[in-house]
């Protein structure tokens, strides 16, 4: 799909094959554990958390330019000792994102593993 792709695209996911480099995240603890380090990972990278529920978050994030909003959806299910993180980022506007949702996802996945690391469970 090349080039076309960020212009004809406006989300991501880890659920559906849209980008090869994305997949679900995987960590281990408790579901209430997961999730308050994926709040510190979206305060971290300056998103405003917009909503919880028992699986799970909401965030919104802002570019920095023209201050479109992505809406960025994490969905937790515990799978034995981990648990499988899923997410999906789309934009609000407009009908390609310049791989911007992409980069969403991988940069809260970067912050939530250098948190993990800096933090051991």
């Amino acid at each position: 799909m090349g080039l076309l792709r960020w212009f004809t695209k406006n989300w991501a996911n880890t659920t559906e094959p849209t980008h090869a480099d994305l997949a679900p995240l995987r960590l281990p603890g408790p579901v209430a554990d997961v999730t308050a380090r994926l709040k510190v990972a979206g305060q971290v990278s300056g998103w405003r958390l917009e909503g919880e529920s028992p699986d799970g978050l909401h965030f919104v994030r802002r570019t920095r330019v023209f201050r479109f909003a992505d809406d960025i959806r994490l969905t937790l299910r515990a799978e034995g000792a981990v648990v499988r993180v899923d997410a999906e980022s789309r934009s609000r506007l407009g009908k390609g994102d310049f791989g911007q949702n992409r980069r969403n996802i991988r940069e809260l996945w970067a912050t939530v593993w250098a948190i993990s690391a800096a933090h051991p469970a």
